[in-house]
């Protein structure tokens, strides 16, 4: 296909997408600048911090118990109940605004491919938040915004694809590859019909 992905037949192949996070650069980076505003409402802050980002490491993305086991572990400067906690860490997370930095080797390799593909991007997860990663990634350099999807990976069930969304960007699923860093992602691609190549920050993964 290209010098940075192998085994991918070329024939037929128009459209080369990709999910954001972990893909194109490391969500670690957001994690961080994120938690450490979170953090910041408890007593011990530095420790809590610490405590936040090795479970995110330890447990990944799609683990929603961090906030919960943090609160039962480390004192809050302002006593609150867990449940209003909770709320406040969410709202934070959620309404971020990142400050990320577009890797080189991800900038080199968009650059190639839309040379000679029509990109496009599909992600998921709290669309505002994914906005503000997109535009803070400068992603709108290499992507048409009519080629974004934010929240368009799964439907209500999210084991199937949202095979609206890919109507929705007028993409070709049979003529199309998708890059992702995890197994849901593959599932995804497959079961849409789409090619997959397995990356982490764009770096392939065999």
């Amino acid at each position: 296909m290209n010098p940075f992905f192998s085994n991918i037949p070329t024939d037929n192949i128009k459209y080369v997408g990709f999910d954001m996070d972990g893909t194109l650069y490391d969500e670690f980076e957001f994690i961080i600048q994120v938690y450490t505003e979170i953090s910041s409402l408890f007593i011990e802050s530095d420790k809590c911090l610490s405590f936040m980002l090795q479970r995110w490491l330890q447990k990944g993305s799609s683990y929603n118990l961090i906030f919960d086991e943090t609160f039962d572990i480390f004192k809050l400067k302002n006593k609150q109940i867990k449940c209003d906690f909770i709320n406040l860490a969410l709202n934070i997370f959620r309404n971020y605004s990142p400050k990320l930095i577009l890797p080189n080797r991800s900038k080199c390799i968009l650059t190639f491919l839309k040379e000679e593909y029509t990109l496009f991007l599909i992600s998921d997860g709290n669309e505002k938040l994914q906005r503000e990663k997109y535009f803070s990634l400068n992603l709108d350099k290499y992507f048409d915004i009519s080629n974004v999807c934010f929240t368009g990976k799964y439907s209500s069930d999210s084991h199937k694809p949202n095979i609206e969304s890919l109507n929705y960007l007028n993409i070709i699923p049979e003529q199309a590859v998708f890059i992702g860093d995890r197994i849901c992602d593959e599932e995804f691609a497959t079961n849409a019909k789409m090619k997959f190549k397995k990356v982490y920050n764009m770096i392939e993964r065999h």
